[in-house]
């Protein structure tokens, strides 16, 4: 039981941990692998930070939304890391208990990242119904308009 495993309310950079409902979120050197039973789940992915902790399974969405957070005059800062989203039921409380594991350094305003924002774009484009991240089937040249 992840209640057992973390010290429930830590949150790593004392982010909120509400608006992911999660019991924790603390940084660790090595994220777990993937896993898949039906009380149980780890999957991998990106946490962004700004207050609060939310988990993305793709970088460029995770990008896109770590930037477009940082320009509101409410927030302070953020960040982009590696991180794994674990999912376990508890029997004692009778519930499904979720922690955040985040790891490595800061991922953001990097070099590649206006070629992360354009695949994000380009992606919504493609899907401009979908909930969902999907990445984009071919990325258009740069100079080529593409048709929304």
């Amino acid at each position: 039981m992840l209640c057992e495993l973390h010290e429930g309310d830590r949150s790593w950079f004392h982010n909120s941990l509400n608006a992911g409902q999660y019991l924790a979120a603390v940084h660790c050197g090595t994220l777990p692998q993937p896993f898949r039973r039906d009380d149980h789940t780890v999957s991998r992915g990106y946490a962004v930070g700004f207050g609060h902790w939310f988990f993305f399974d793709a970088i460029e969405p995770a990008i896109a939304f770590g930037r477009a957070a940082r320009m509101s005059l409410d927030c302070h800062g953020y960040g982009v890391y590696e991180a794994a989203h674990e999912v376990m039921f508890c029997r004692h409380h009778g519930t499904d208990e979720r922690v955040l594991l985040v790891t490595g350094d800061n991922l953001d305003r990097r070099d590649d990242e206006v070629e992360l924002l354009t695949r994000f774009v380009q992606g919504v484009r493609e899907h401009p119904w979908s909930a969902h991240w999907h990445a984009p089937r071919e990325l258009a040249p740069a100079s080529t308009t593409v048709a929304p």
